[in-house]
């Protein structure tokens, strides 16, 4: 039995007669004819009888009508509600990093243009925070590096053209440090520092690799943006650790980027999702899209 047929028995049981029936559906009473002849064959049982009164039901229809109007009518709802939710709009709220809007953005556009039913909701900040924010269920995705600070996320490495950035130190031309080819954490002693804030992970890792050599950076200004700390490097004659990937749309021409060279000169990036938490659709086809891309 297909729904159809269901649909068709029904509307005729409830007009009693094949061609008021075949009126509503828009067909032809041969039609219904054949399509109630093939039920009756598949069940094996009359379903309707002529009487003076028009149609009557059997018993075999009086059954198929009481419980048919029910699957028909759940059916009906069923289609309703998945096309509404079809139609209606799904917004990802999505944690970002700087680095992240510009190496991805062309991917992100593409993933929009070709996803009209998805709402890209940004949040920018840095990856630790991004890493809290996704641990305390505010947003659904986070676009970080490594390492990982919440042991109740999962970051899943990207294997795309961007799959990690390098570091670097910049720095005036005339600092004492800028004939240097590579710059070590150590060589950063007494040296006035402006830092991205402990959110971002080149804001923290700068503290303990600092530790790890047994000083305390002279931090002398913090931000969250990068350029705001690159003009306050220049300002100030200090430093600033950044993305080196950062320095192709840099318009501070007269500052210097030297590569870090440290252990922690080079961090991977990934997605980031909730532990032990079922993904909805549509967080799942930009998961997917972002790593092939």
């Amino acid at each position: 039995m297909e729904l159809r047929q269901l649909k068709y028995f029904i509307t005729i049981a409830h007009t009693g007669s094949y061609s008021a029936a075949a009126k509503s559906l828009f067909v032809t009473q041969p039609t219904l004819s054949w399509n109630i002849q093939q039920l009756e064959e598949e069940f094996n049982a009359h379903l309707f009888f002529q009487t003076k009164q028009g149609l009557q039901l059997t018993e075999s229809g009086e059954t198929l009508f009481t419980r048919g109007q029910k699957i028909l009518s759940e059916f009906e709802d069923l289609m309703d509600n998945m096309q509404q939710m079809k139609q209606k709009k799904k917004i990802l709220k999505v944690g970002i990093t700087v680095l992240f809007v510009i190496q991805y953005m062309e991917q992100i556009v593409h993933f929009t243009t070709k996803n009209p039913d998805v709402e890209l909701s940004f949040i920018q900040s840095g990856s630790i925070d991004i890493q809290k924010q996704l641990a305390q269920n505010k947003i659904d995705i986070g676009l970080v590096s490594f390492p990982n600070y919440e042991p109740s996320i999962e970051i899943e490495r990207l294997n795309t053209s961007h799959s990690g950035y390098s570091v670097a130190v910049v720095l005036p031309f005339d600092h004492p440090l800028a004939q240097k080819s590579t710059i070590g954490i150590k060589d950063l002693k007494d040296q006035s520092i402006c830092s991205f804030t402990q959110d971002y992970v080149l804001g923290n890792i700068l503290y303990e690799r600092c530790a790890d050599y047994g000083f305390q950076p002279n931090v002398i200004f913090t931000n969250q943006n990068w350029e705001v700390l690159l003009q306050n490097t220049l300002t100030t004659k200090g430093l600033a650790l950044m993305p080196q990937a950062l320095e192709q749309i840099s318009n501070f021409k007269s500052l210097k980027w030297i590569p870090l060279k440290d252990k922690a000169h080079s961090f991977e990036i990934g997605i980031a999702y909730k532990k032990n938490q079922k993904l909805e659709e549509h967080a799942i086809r930009f998961i997917d899209f972002m790593k092939k891309n």
